[in-house]
């Protein structure tokens, strides 16, 4: 039982530093592509293209973007210089106790951010440049 326990909470924490590292990518990418493209694609699809490919360990069909947020009147399209935009992303986790009904994974689901049971979730914030 100890050491199922270790074993996935090992693949959970790998999972977890996979997904931050990812997000911090992505959200280089968005913050460094401001004014790369006067169309299509736009900052925020560039963004989910890298994180998505940072990812290369995790099932890149299971990642959530969550969320991408701006300060002031920027949007994707559209962004200002010195505003911050947030990356949030969310990837299905499943540490449950055999026998118990519980399960340790920090972020309960079931909504449009975390479409699974439980997730992990990463979060980045960048200055516009």
């Amino acid at each position: 039982m100890l050491l199922l326990g270790i074993l996935y909470g090992g693949i959970t924490f790998y999972n977890y530093v996979e997904l931050t590292n990812a997000v911090a990518v992505g959200a280089r990418t968005l913050a460094t592509n401001r004014a790369a493209y006067a169309g299509p694609p736009t900052a925020c699809t560039l963004e989910e293209t890298a994180l998505k490919s940072a990812a290369a360990n995790l099932t890149t069909s299971q990642i959530t973007i969550a969320t991408e947020t701006f300060t002031g009147s920027s949007t994707c399209s559209d962004l200002q210089p010195g505003t911050a935009g947030t990356v949030t992303a969310t990837y299905p986790c499943n540490l449950a106790i055999p026998f118990a009904n519980i399960n340790l994974c920090p972020v309960s689901g079931g909504t449009a951010a975390c479409p699974s049971a439980y997730c992990i979730s990463a979060t980045t914030t960048v200055y516009i440049q």
